[in-house]
């Protein structure tokens, strides 16, 4: 059906990933009117034996095929003004028999709040497989203060992440296997509001994709926290292994962010995914920005049942490989077919 101007797809779960499904294939060959053992129309079970005087037939040894990678990925350190961006760059993998592809498209993939490359469930990893099995490359990076990042905490903020993810758009057009005229962004919740900026600031970004994106404009999000900060510099979160300490220019800055206003003028294609029971950012939030941007190629993907990170931490994927799927078909539509 027809939400405003997009297109909505109800999601339907238990759908296989696109890149990782394969096609179970079973031939029933039946024999009749032949005398394998002298018995029209039945085949014996008996090992044949060889005649007196000879050794039975032997099979020759086959050498294995070599297994080919269907994603060859490489740690790489992207230059970012005065320091370096970690980030896993994903190619498709030779395939035996086929010529190279020439330039082939990309999908910068940035994570959320606190978050890292290879978020929970390591959606980024198995996207990037799904792509690359479509020759799509892709680059996923840590923001500052998350995964490999040698940048402090205290580095994080919202222009900091949106000049990493800059400088990352940057890479990727300059690399001589990638078509710069064919390089989308996807954002996961607030890497889907610096997906949003980019998007809507950045001249010639090919496609937009948002996970349960907190693409809104900002403001005081948690105001004791924010208050926290304005009294001791910083807040410190528990992220499970240690404290990650949120500065005031974070809190500031979230507060002056403005990524439904930066996306709202831009006119290539948009996908959004959402959770239905997303209680993080509620699925309500994708509704306005899809009324808000100027594209007229929008389709909005809501998954019933499941949460912010489409169940990607749990013991069933079902929701997580419906939007894995989605997003892999939708982006080779675009960048590719």
């Amino acid at each position: 059906m027809v939400f405003g101007q997009h297109e909505v797809v109800s999601g339907i779960r238990g759908r296989s990933r696109l890149a990782l499904a394969t096609l179970g294939l079973a031939a029933a060959v039946g024999l009749s009117g032949c005398a394998v053992d002298g018995t029209a129309g039945s085949v014996s079970s008996q090992p044949i034996s060889a005649p007196a005087g000879h050794s039975a037939p032997t099979e020759p040894a086959i050498d294995p095929a070599p297994v080919i990678p269907a994603v060859s990925e490489s740690m790489v350190w992207l230059p970012a003004g005065d320091h370096q961006v970690p980030a896993t760059l994903a190619l498709p993998g030779a395939k035996p028999g086929t010529a190279a592809p020439g330039r082939i498209p990309a999908v910068l993939l940035l994570h959320g709040d606190l978050g890292g490359r290879d978020v929970t469930g390591n959606l980024f990893g198995r996207e990037a497989a799904d792509l690359a099995a479509v020759d799509i490359a892709s680059l996923r990076i840590d923001f500052a203060g998350s995964g490999d990042s040698t940048e402090p905490d205290l580095a994080l903020d919202y222009p900091n992440m949106v000049a990493d993810a800059t400088a990352s758009m940057q890479y990727l057009e300059q690399d001589q296997r990638i078509d710069p005229d064919r390089v989308a962004v996807l954002g996961l919740s607030r890497g889907g509001s610096i997906a949003a900026t980019l998007a809507g600031t950045l001249p010639g970004v090919a496609a937009l994709v948002e996970w349960s994106g907190a693409v809104y404009n900002g403001y005081d999000e948690d105001p004791d926290a924010h208050q926290h900060a304005r009294d001791n510099g910083f807040v410190p979160v528990d992220v499970g292994d240690r404290d990650f300490h949120l500065s005031l220019n974070w809190y500031d800055s979230i507060e002056q962010s403005r990524p439904l206003d930066d996306v709202a003028a831009y006119r290539g294609p948009v996908l959004a995914v959402v959770g239905a029971d997303d209680d993080v950012v509620p699925p309500s939030v994708a509704d306005v920005f899809l009324a808000t941007v100027a594209s007229k190629d929008t389709t909005l993907h809501t998954i019933a049942g499941t949460d912010h990170l489409f169940g990607a931490g749990s013991d069933d994927q079902s929701a997580a490989d419906e939007a894995l799927a989605v997003t892999t078909d939708w982006l080779n539509s675009r960048l590719v077919q």
